[in-house]
């Protein structure tokens, strides 16, 4: 089954910008009435309850399209020449690494659906590492190391190993593509924020910057509509940044995260439990 939808997706990266948008435009609302799709609905009935019936029915059309559309794209991520890529993906307001680029930098991304193929595209651009989890099926593995191998010089590092060889790769030049916006558990998290619930949050940002002396330097991805692809931003790297107070260090992360989200809520991944760790044994489970 992993080599048939391997298969199907390398088929439809030969498929126009279009071609592939027109797909997802009629397959999003089928995936949205998926049991797989509880999750994604909970989370925007959480983060916008504000929002009527009708105005968060729209925000998941549109978030189950802009999906299925991230995930068709997986196969121009594993297969399409870097040319493609680039060609898809623009960058702009790049001044604002290049401010500090003579040091070291550590991007701080957020799980939006132009993930994949924006980190790809930044990894042609700079010496990459990141944090990885294996996955269950070899073949699929192989397929993703494959194509971070022949798209840039990223190199992957297991999160078991802890941050020392982390520590090791920024200070030696590489830039990481950090993402803190997931429920690891309590474990090296702290409770702050994100829209307006707490969330347990990892404080891996602030140490690292802490023992690397790097520069942040926020960045958001976006599906752009028509054939125009995807754009990364660039944002201003942050000024000071670990402060002598972790929690605030935390919620202005979470704080970015969220100001992002808000934007383009279509566009944000919430596929993830984000709120499934609780600050009490008591609180009610959410999901």
């Amino acid at each position: 089954m992993m080599r048939l939808g391997i298969g199907l997706l390398w088929l439809i990266h030969f498929l126009p910008q279009r071609g592939i948008n027109a797909l997802a435009f009629v397959l999003g609302p089928l995936v949205m009435w998926t049991r797989a799709a509880r999750t994604a609905k909970t989370n925007i009935r959480l983060c916008f309850p504000h929002l009527s019936g009708p105005a968060r029915k729209k925000i998941e059309l549109n978030y189950f399209r802009a999906l299925v559309r991230s995930f068709l794209e997986l196969g121009v991520v594993w297969f399409a020449p870097a040319e493609v890529i680039k060609k898809r993906v623009q960058l702009i307001d790049v001044h604002h690494y290049d401010a500090v680029k003579d040091g070291p930098v550590i991007f701080l991304a957020m799980h939006a659906l132009g993930l994949e193929i924006g980190g790809a595209r930044m990894g042609m651009e700079f010496k990459g590492v990141g944090f990885f989890t294996p996955h269950k099926n070899p073949i699929l593995d192989k397929v993703i190391q494959d194509s971070r191998d022949r798209l840039g010089d990223v190199i992957m590092l297991d999160r078991r190993e802890g941050l020392r060889p982390m520590v090791r790769a920024i200070r030696e030049g590489r830039r990481l593509y950090f993402l803190p916006d997931m429920d690891f558990g309590d474990r090296d998290s702290i409770f702050v924020p994100f829209f307006d619930i707490p969330a347990a949050t990892v404080t891996t940002l602030p140490r690292l910057v802490s023992l690397t002396k790097a520069r942040v330097v926020p960045v958001s991805m976006w599906q752009e509509s028509g054939a125009q692809g995807y754009t990364v931003a660039f944002h201003p790297a942050w000024e000071q940044f670990p402060s002598d107070d972790l929690e605030a260090d935390v919620r202005r992360m979470n704080a970015f995260v969220e100001s992002q989200a808000r934007l383009r809520p279509d566009q944000y991944f919430w596929g993830h439990k984000r709120f499934k760790t609780r600050p009490s044994p008591s609180d009610p489970y959410l999901y």
